[in-house]
Formats: structure tokens, sequence, C-alpha cells
């Protein structure tokens, strides 16, 4: 994030500084994820925030009364200049940058964790503890659950994934028996 002037990490920095500063970056991480998840399942509050026609202060009024005595006031003034500036439409990003940042000021790595199902407690802190091992630095991470897997694990770190997922295993040993099977069919004669 450091050098980074594109509008969302301009925002994001703004906003990560005062959080800091004031000692509730954490806080307001919490509640701009809480937004997001509304943003990503409420489509209509989305298209509502998106439309141009609609007079900023009517969106704020909504945004007061839906999240007011929900969220600090830190993060509530946030939304209200990102709307009073008509940069709703950047408003994920912004949160991502956020949270990019918060995690960088942190010295946190995230990692993204996709399994078959849930995750025990114990799961959970032995593959914390050999992320933290192998990567030397603070461990936060994201779970996800995505029964298509089958079992096994998905790991996302940066760029970099680790595949090893009960369905990318069953997928790779039925190429290698394809493979295997048109090899033994140049041994046989009709």
């Amino acid at each position: 994030m450091a050098g980074d002037d594109t509008l969302p990490h301009v925002y994001a920095k703004a906003l990560l500084d005062l959080t800091f500063e004031k000692g509730v970056a954490q806080e307001v991480l919490n509640e701009l994820r809480a937004f997001k998840e509304v943003l990503a399942g409420f489509e209509e509050f989305r298209t509502f925030l998106h439309t141009p026609h609609i007079a900023q202060d009517v969106k704020k009024g909504v945004v007061e009364r839906v999240f007011g005595g929900q969220v600090s006031d830190i993060t509530l003034n946030f939304i209200r200049v990102v709307l009073d500036k008509r940069r709703q439409r950047e408003l994920e990003r912004i949160i991502e940058a956020y949270e990019a940042g918060y995690h960088e000021r942190m010295d946190e790595l995230v990692v993204r964790a996709i399994s078959a199902v849930e995750l025990q407690s114990s799961q959970r802190q032995r593959l914390v503890e050999v992320l933290k091992k192998k990567f030397r630095k603070e461990i936060y991470l994201e779970e996800r659950v995505d029964p298509r897997l089958l079992g096994g694990l998905v790991l996302r770190v940066g760029d970099a994934r680790i595949d090893g997922s009960l369905r990318t295993r069953l997928e790779s040993i039925g190429a290698r028996l394809a493979d295997a099977r048109f090899v033994s069919e140049e041994y046989y004669e009709d």
C-alpha cells in the first residue's frame, strides 16, 4: 500500500492514519467488513448507493438510519464523506485497501483458506501455527467453506495458491489414469 496513490488507497490511507491515531483501527476494520458484506449481500442497497439520480442527502439519510448506532462515528462519518465526494462506486475497493493497509501496518500475512467443511478450532490453530512458522509473520486467516472441494484445503497467500483439495487430487489421479489407458491401448491389438 505504501506509495500507492490510486483513489481507493488515498481514501484508505487517510482513514488508516486517523483510526490508528485514535486507537480504533481494528473496530473500524470490523465495521467496514460488515458494511462490505451488506453491499455484497443486498444488491438493491448497492444499486441505491450507486444510482447517480438519487440525491446524496437521501443516500446519507438512509445510511444513517440503517447504520447509525450500529457503527462508530468514525465509520459513519467516513461513509458520509465517500458519499459527499460521490465515490460510492469505489467504496468496496476502498474497504479492501483499508483491509490490506491494516494488515500491512500490523505486519500480518493474510491467508485465505477454503475448505469443504468448517475447520475445527484445533485444525485452525494448527494451520495458523504451521503458516506462522513457514512465513515468520503473524497470520490473519480468512476462512470460506466450499462443499465442492469434497475434502482437503485450498490456501491463497498473496498470488500463490496451494491446492490440497480432495477434488483436485481426484482430478489429477483421473487424468493420470486416462493417460495410462491411452498408453496401455498401444500394446493391445483388437
